[in-house]
């Protein structure tokens, strides 16, 4: 099985735009108990690469489509200043759900945001989702079971 990732997000208008993302009024039976005001993740993707310099590419995820879905979009459209923290669960060996890793993005901006909906005859099985992309200053991962953590600052500088 898949770990669990979920968000917090906090916008610099908006506050906790995370806030009720995982209760039942937002995404119904799959709500989160525990996980009410974070939203579900359902894949990251994020890449950091070097040729003279280091290099971001926006993390990009996807989500169901939720009680975030139109605070994104004001988002989006007012440029808003983003926090993002991102919590991975994996299985504990005593079978319960234990927080290893976080990525914290600070001073984040959502570049893309693509609703798709599945086709209704072809994907009936498929729910709504969304994909999001954001570009940030700097992020920080933690893997908190290890103890280690790392650092680094999203600039066009040449070294």
């Amino acid at each position: 099985m898949a770990n669990m990732i979920y968000l917090t997000l906090k916008g610099d208008k908006q506050g906790l735009i995370s806030q009720g993302c995982s209760s039942i009024e937002s995404i119904g039976n799959k709500y989160q108990v525990g996980h009410e005001n974070e939203i579900f993740i359902l894949k990251l993707h994020h890449s950091i690469h070097r040729e003279q310099n280091v290099n971001h590419s926006p993390i990009v995820f996807i989500k169901p489509q939720d009680k975030s879905s139109p605070l994104l979009m004001m988002a989006i459209s007012d440029n808003e200043t983003l926090n993002l923290k991102f919590d991975f669960y994996r299985t504990a060996q005593s079978g319960s759900q234990e927080l290893y890793y976080s990525i914290e993005c600070r001073e984040a901006t959502i570049i893309e945001l693509s609703p798709n909906y599945p086709h209704s005859v072809n994907h009936a099985e498929a729910q709504p989702e969304e994909i999001v992309s954001i570009k940030y200053k700097d992020i920080i991962c933690r893997h908190h079971m290890a103890g280690t953590s790392g650092y680094s600052v999203w600039d066009e500088r040449v070294y």
